[in-house]
């Protein structure tokens, strides 16, 4: 059994801190705003160490009740939290501070590790590994070369996509392609067959209809919501240490995204720090060097993922985006800005620069751009797949270099503050190697300069948006909310119904 978390100091009620959190600040047009100071944005008896970078390491632990989202034992558990019980949308919040932005992260920490359990047993499937593909779900988004799927062994992947959102590629500096899979939970998956949405003559049918697209939201079963509110009004003496249970209830819809990088054979070492698949890569003759359908057989391991979870409380109806990747993908960007920068209207006016060469190897950067010259520059020629590593190849069949990537926002303090924690609490796990960039939410009514009212402002993936992390939209819950459908609808926050996209 795992040690229990000690504390050092004194947490104030999550509940309590959360509205304190929320009605700091100076009134904005009427509103409250909740401004986080140097002693708020940090936990103050935390230590760190010199000479850390941008990660903050910390020397303190958190109460047990930390880990589990229905506040049994002291560890991560396969309990999936299904609301924020502290989300009061009573107030309006506009910046990141300590106690506002914690109990978000904490939720995606609860909500990673639930679905990539069980974590005591590797051999077996991951929860995520139940749920339908995107492709599964939408008969008209098919396989490039569909017989990759006939004998395929139990527990491989079929794996398929390598653009990006933006149409560009990204290759590692071992010069493989990082390829991408989409998953719908099955309260997803179940509203929009119910509705026929998994068809364009159904999507188109529905928009006619009037109805308005609406998945389902998470929320806490009202013993348990009706505790957690008593709690807030009249908390016990020792409630300093108690966090309120994000379970258990009904799962709302929870969309994810992977990112996935081929691993090399030879470093078994170095791939050991993973979450790692068998998987087989259909190609079509138009995407390979030699104009020949394949299936390739690799072993790919996870570098970036997008949780995005639907819950009832505040204003989580327009959804909770979380994203993670490994910590060894890429270094922070010399001129990286905090993720709440909206004074300037350009964040990254020269991009974001390069901090030159490094004594850590990163998956996606090599140190070739010279420091202070703009990093994350997409390939500009078309790439075809080789039949063997390094798989991406010019028209040529030469090898293109291997863009350098930068993360161009920081973390939040907190956020720093709880992966140390969580990463602790998993050490000897894999799942250590992965850190939360940062949870995405609905604070606030949004317009300028604010965007649709996301905290904090910006959040990217260095594996998944690569390529756009310093444009204005740099945003996850500002760029979903012009999802719509094929058909034109408003499709609530997801691009999933655009099939085309």
């Amino acid at each position: 059994m795992s040690r229990p978390f000690t504390s050092h100091m004194s947490l104030p009620n999550p509940l309590r801190g959360f509205a304190r959190a929320m009605a700091t600040g100076a009134l904005i047009a009427g509103f409250v705003c909740a401004i986080a100071s140097a002693g708020q944005a940090q936990n103050a008896n935390l230590k760190r160490t010199p000479g850390d970078g941008d990660i903050p390491v910390f020397t303190d632990t958190y109460a047990g009740s930390e880990f589990c989202a229905d506040g049994s034992g002291n560890a991560p558990c396969a309990i999936a939290p299904v609301d924020v019980p502290e989300f009061d949308a009573s107030f309006v919040y506009r910046f990141l501070a300590y106690h506002a932005q914690r109990p978000f992260d904490r939720f995606s920490w609860q909500a990673f590790t639930s679905l990539m359990a069980p974590l005591d047993q590797p051999d077996q499937k991951a929860h995520w590994e139940t749920f339908p593909t995107r492709r599964d779900l939408f008969d008209e988004v098919t396989y490039p070369n569909p017989a990759c799927a006939n004998d395929l062994p139990d527990g491989h992947l079929l794996l398929a996509s390598y653009l990006q959102s933006t149409g560009d590629v990204l290759i590692d500096q071992a010069g493989n392609f990082v390829l991408f899979e989409t998953r719908i939970n099955p309260v997803a998956s179940d509203y929009i067959t119910a509705n026929t949405l998994q068809t364009r003559l159904g999507r188109a049918a529905f928009a006619k209809s009037g109805q308005a697209i609406d998945f389902p939201t998470g929320h806490l079963d009202p013993e348990m919501a009706d505790a957690v509110k008593l709690a807030s009004v009249n908390p016990a003496p020792n409630a300093d240490s108690v966090i309120p249970a994000s379970a258990p209830g009904q799962m709302g819809a929870q969309l994810l995204k992977f990112a996935w990088r081929i691993l090399p054979d030879d470093e078994a070492t170095q791939n050991n720090r993973y979450v790692t698949r068998p998987a087989r890569i259909s190609l079509g003759g138009d995407q390979t060097l030699d104009g020949q359908v394949k299936c390739l057989d690799v072993t790919v391991g996870l570098v970036g993922m997008h949780l995005v979870q639907r819950v009832a409380s505040g204003n989580g109806d327009r959804w909770i985006w979380a994203s993670f990747e490994h910590v060894d993908n890429v270094p922070l960007a010399a001129n990286a800005r905090r993720p709440n920068s909206i004074i300037t209207k350009e964040p990254f006016e020269n991009g974001c620069l390069s901090p030159g060469a490094l004594d850590q190897a990163y998956a996606f950067y090599g140190g070739k751009t010279a420091s202070g010259s703009p990093a994350n520059q997409p390939i500009s020629d078309a790439l075809k797949w080789a039949d063997a590593a390094p798989y991406a190849r010019l028209s040529s069949g030469e090898t293109p270099t291997s863009p350098d990537i930068v993360r161009c926002w920081r973390l939040f303090s907190g956020t720093a503050e709880g992966n140390f924690v969580w990463q602790s609490k998993l050490s000897g796990n894999v799942l250590a190697n992965y850190m939360l960039l940062g949870t995405q939410w609905i604070g606030n009514p949004g317009g300028a300069p604010f965007g649709v009212g996301e905290v904090p402002r910006f959040l990217t993936n260095s594996t998944l948006e690569s390529f756009m992390q310093d444009q204005d939209d740099a945003t996850c819950l500002g760029c979903h909310a012009r999802a719509t459908s094929d058909a034109g609808q408003i499709s609530n926050f997801t691009f999933l119904l655009d099939t085309g996209s």
